[in-house]
């Protein structure tokens, strides 16, 4: 077993190298990060690409992508590893845990007074409506990757030291996940837990030999888990939030600092009946081409439909009440939408149009980012013909469910 302490740092270069000894830490079967909680002034390494011989993401390369993306944390990078899950039945019940290797410098949402580079934070809402926020800052973050499971029961786990989160996938194919928090000091305890019910997500797909990780120029990001049959049983300050659900798990992480890239940024997942997608459009700032990066998945029980990046596959609109900037794209600081219309292009001249409306506000400034969940609805439909004027056939209707989404915008209005 490798075991791997990350010297966190400033970015040298964006390229796919990897310091010598972080580059060898994804061929080894079983690898240890042990990550510290102060800021590095260093270069730091990212990977932005995962080795995919004959088109097929194997079991090693998988578990690869729970491990840092980064080989240290500056003022100038972020990675984080995300879980949630949201209520089939009440979609305004919900649960976040994310595990933050980032400064606030390098993303701006943080606590700027924090001095650990190590945060742990749950959000949570509840059937009433209202909703809940806590962090702590950890010591250190240990990281264990690969193996089958059979011998440490583990294939992919991370603990953030003193403030009782932790995260652990039991089964080789990272299909199944426990993320436990036990903190006396935010007076939370309780479980996620959820087994897989579609294959990974890439940003832009499986491809032969090496597939790429970027989503958009800066910005990595892999999603391990799109849609799961989740449970949460976890008690908040004497309330207990408890329900089955759709659960989902990714990872991002950069090369810079969150404003030096970011515009605007939607994404999120949901169970739509048979259904799973997951969406995510980008726009980048300083970009004079205003050029869309999306990334587009949809699986049928499990199916895959689309796993792609083409932008005339998915357009993501946020929509409005009239008088307001809600629906204004592309975007600017403090547009809050009502909702977004999804047009997911499949095979055979289908498509699956999706309605996302929001029900509850789970986190946000009300400015620069919101993450909410809410309902959605849908229909497939298949075009008939090959002229503008041919007719379309509606296949399927009336298909409902619900998702989790956010918005980050970040251009003021008049910024050039």
């Amino acid at each position: 077993m490798a075991v791997l302490t990350l010297s966190w740092a400033v970015i040298l270069t964006a390229a796919a190298s990897f310091a010598p000894g972080f580059a060898s830490a994804f061929s080894t079967t079983h690898s240890t990060y042990r990550i510290p909680a102060t800021v590095q002034n260093e270069p730091a390494y990212v990977r932005f690409e995962v080795d995919t011989p004959g088109g097929i993401l194997g079991i090693q390369s998988r578990q690869s992508l729970d491990a840092p993306m980064l080989d240290s944390i500056n003022s100038s990078v972020f990675d984080w590893w995300y879980f949630d899950a949201v209520s089939l039945d009440d979609p305004r019940e919900s649960l976040v845990l994310t595990f933050f290797t980032a400064t606030a410098d390098a993303f701006p949402f943080l606590d700027s007074t924090q001095k650990s580079v190590l945060i742990a934070y749950a959000w949570a809402s509840f059937s009433n409506g209202s909703s809940w926020a806590g962090y702590l800052p950890a010591t250190l973050a240990t990281v264990d990757i690969g193996g089958d499971g059979e011998a440490d029961g583990n294939v992919s786990s991370g603990m953030w030291e003193d403030t009782g989160f932790r995260w652990n996938a039991s089964k080789e194919d990272l299909s199944a996940y426990e993320i436990s928090v036990d903190s006396p000091e935010l007076d939370v305890k309780g479980t996620l837990s959820f087994t897989s019910r579609a294959p990974p997500h890439l940003p832009c797909g499986i491809k032969s030999d090496t597939t790429p990780l970027q989503i958009a120029p800066h910005i990595g990001w892999v999603n391990l888990v799109p849609d799961a049959v989740g449970s949460v049983d976890v008690t908040i300050r004497g309330t207990q939030l408890k329900f089955e659900g759709a659960a989902y798990h990714d990872k991002n992480w950069s090369d810079r600092n969150f404003t030096e890239s970011v515009r605007s940024w939607y994404w999120g997942h949901g169970r739509l009946g048979a259904y799973s997608i997951v969406w995510f459009s980008y726009l980048a700032i300083n970009d004079l081409t205003n050029t869309t990066y999306v990334s587009s998945y949809v699986a049928r029980d499990g199916e895959i439909l689309v796993d792609a990046c083409d932008v005339s596959l998915l357009t993501v609109r946020p929509t409005g009440s009239p008088n307001t900037t809600g629906s204004r794209y592309p975007p600017y600081v403090g547009d809050i939408p009502d909702g977004f219309k999804l047009d997911f292009v499949l095979e055979e001249n289908k498509r699956l149009r999706v309605n996302v409306s929001t029900e509850s506000k789970v986190a946000g400034d009300g400015e620069y980012y919101m993450r909410w969940t809410g309902s959605i609805t849908g229909e497939m439909v298949e075009e008939m013909g090959m002229d503008s004027s041919s007719k379309s056939l509606v296949r399927e209707s009336s298909l409902t469910g619900v998702a989790v989404f956010e918005q980050f915008h970040m251009l003021e209005r008049g910024s050039s």
